[in-house]
């Protein structure tokens, strides 16, 4: 295969990027807009989302046009097996072959990814350094730079190659004061007024070496009142209600604590990302585990506490904040992984699912030092 020449962008139109998901992920991947932007305003820049994740991506001013693959409902409605999902999935092909696209950047790099970049037609197509299931050779992998570590420095690896500019980095998302005005709403009706200081909590996580314990959370939420004199917000999606409610329970169960005055608010399920962005927005800390509330709230700027197990918060940790990570990877030996942990920690709630050590060994009273160190440094 001959090796695709890099374009002179500033004689080009029409980019398309593509990053379908995850949320973390694809906040990671947002300042390749600002770079691209910056560097050659010109351009008309579209990207390729899935849904779950789109709110990350859409009203961006760096961003022009989004294109939203419904995943899940395709998911839902059989995608290899019923005709619908087929017709649509070949339409959304026909429009992206009809953006006439000059460049394309795959920063997913699976099979999915090369699919829709192959068929935009597009003379140039790149692919950030992870390449796989045959994705390269449908988009050239572009070389990182010496010192690139972390996802966030990695998608910009791709723009820079290409010669924008990528310092200093900038996450262009939008949060829109409709959604900022409905969560002082939420918040309010929960007992935090519009000046309060507040902390949020977020116990989900995606799997189990991800999930510190409900007792814990409990305790921090507790801890939070008592030494901060913050209020506790609890977000996460639908599907985290009973995790939410449970560690609101622990908390107010917890005997001889001085909480009264300091709110408890759980507000799971009752926003979308645009909406959790706006919680986060307001905060004076944010602490969660390895999920995607720790990215949007770091490229926000907020600070965050974010409470490790196997994952490498040298590469997928909250932006920035490296720091802030809590791990004791001192436990962690060979054959440990993001997706499995081979020194598991104690049964999560008396279950079976046990949690990665690394995570299970945090203490509260670790993170609520790691709170005040944060907080001090924000004065």
């Amino acid at each position: 295969m001959s090796v695709t020449p890099f374009p002179d962008l500033t004689r080009v139109e029409r980019v398309l990027i593509i990053r379908l998901s995850s949320i973390g992920d694809v906040a990671h991947a947002l300042p390749v807009a600002a770079a691209l932007k910056d560097s050659f305003p010109h351009l008309e820049l579209t990207w390729i989302v899935e849904e779950m994740s789109a709110d990350i991506v859409t009203g961006s001013p760096c961003i022009d046009n989004v294109i939203v693959i419904p995943r899940n409902r395709w998911k839902k409605q059989g995608r290899l097996t019923s005709p619908g999902v087929w017709r649509e999935y070949f339409a959304l092909l026909r429009t992206i072959r009809q953006g006439r696209f000059d460049v394309v950047l795959d920063l997913q790099g699976y099979a999915k990814s090369a699919l829709l970049a192959l068929a935009s037609g597009a003379r140039y197509r790149f692919g950030w350094h992870k390449m796989r299931d045959g994705s390269g050779l449908v988009c050239r992998p572009l070389p990182t730079r010496p010192g690139s570590r972390h996802r966030v420095d990695l998608f910009l690896d791709v723009p820079a190659a290409l010669g924008a500019a990528h310092s200093p980095v900038r996450f262009p998302m939008y949060v829109p004061e409709m959604a900022a005005a409905r969560v002082d709403v939420l918040l309010e009706e929960r007992g935090i007024a519009p000046a309060a200081r507040y902390a949020v909590i977020n116990p989900a996580a995606g799997s189990p070496t991800r999930k510190w314990s409900i007792e814990n959370y409990g305790k921090l939420a507790v801890g939070l009142a008592e030494q901060f004199g913050l209020g506790v917000v609890l977000v996460g999606s639908a599907r985290d209600r009973e995790v939410c409610g449970q560690v609101s329970k622990a908390a107010r169960g917890i005997e001889n604590s001085s909480t009264e005055g300091y709110p408890l608010a759980d507000l799971s399920g009752e926003t979308n990302i645009k909406e959790l962005a706006a919680v986060l927005n307001r905060c004076s800390v944010h602490i969660c585990g390895d999920t995607g509330s720790a990215h949007i709230a770091a490229a926000l700027f907020r600070p965050v506490v974010a409470l490790y197990g196997p994952t490498d918060p040298g590469y997928a940790g909250p932006w920035n904040q490296s720091g802030n990570v809590l791990a004791h990877r001192e436990y962690c030996i060979a054959g440990c992984g993001v997706r499995g942990c081979a020194v598991t920690g104690p049964s999560v709630n008396g279950s079976a699912v046990r949690v990665a050590k690394c995570l299970s060994e945090i203490t509260p009273e670790e993170v609520l030092n790691k709170v005040r160190q944060v907080m001090d440094e924000q004065r």
